[in-house]
């Protein structure tokens, strides 16, 4: 999980409060989910410390992953495309348990 940088002053993190808003821990700048805007296949999670974060949607992490075995699958073994096909299977499956550990469910199928 990529921890959320306060746009105010630069350094702290957002950490949850009581009323589901966020204040960063350097200069006490507030957020709340509302005014969060997401892009793609982002998702926001809190981690078991409260800090809010960005991850991969799970869902784009499993097409990326079947996209990457379909790749693997369908090259000779040992060459270069074989290899950066298993690197990306790698990188979408580090992206999936990262989501995974910040609490966000498997998309329903």
């Amino acid at each position: 999980m990529h921890k959320l940088v306060c746009a105010a002053c630069g350094i702290g993190h957002f950490q949850a409060r009581a009323d589901q808003g966020f204040d960063c821990d350097h200069c006490g700048s507030l957020v709340y989910p509302r005014c969060l805007s997401l892009d793609g296949s982002e998702a926001w999670a809190v981690d078991s410390a409260g800090t809010l974060g960005e991850v991969t949607d799970p869902a784009a992490s499993l097409e990326d992953i079947e996209a990457a075995l379909d790749d693997f699958l369908s090259e000779e073994p040992g060459t270069y495309a074989a290899r950066a096909a298993l690197r990306d299977l790698r990188d979408a499956a580090s992206r999936l348990r990262d989501a995974l550990d910040a609490g966000l469910p498997l998309p329903a199928t």
